[in-house]
């Protein structure tokens, strides 16, 4: 149990390290959150003994991203890809933020 706590910590530690060890880069600290919450929410949703609902977040991302990609096409003819991946990836950080909050909700709650 200790885990689910002390992963996302680890992850904001490496985000504060990143933004000081790079501080004009294109990337932010926060861009490896998604692989530090994730791992935790796995953890807490085996630790409740909950069936693990980061599939339908999943779902819900993959649904996300093809509604931002439509969108960029319709408005802009040329694409920047890399504008384009950023956003989605932003959107991937404010959802693990959210998932990790959820399972922990759900973990206190059963």
């Amino acid at each position: 149990m200790l885990f689910i706590f002390l992963i996302p910590v680890i992850g904001l530690v490496a985000a504060f390290l990143i933004n000081k060890i790079f501080p004009h880069a294109q990337f932010r600290g926060y861009d490896v959150l998604p692989f530090f919450l994730l791992a935790a929410c796995n953890l807490a949703t085996t630790h409740a003994n909950l069936p693990s609902f980061l599939p339908y977040g999943f779902l819900f991302y993959f649904i996300l991203v093809v509604i931002v990609s439509l969108n960029d096409a319709i408005k802009n003819k040329n694409i920047s890809l890399g504008k384009t991946i950023r956003k989605l990836w932003d959107y991937l950080a404010a959802c693990s933020c959210f998932w990790y909050l959820g399972s922990l909700i759900l973990m206190f709650a059963y």
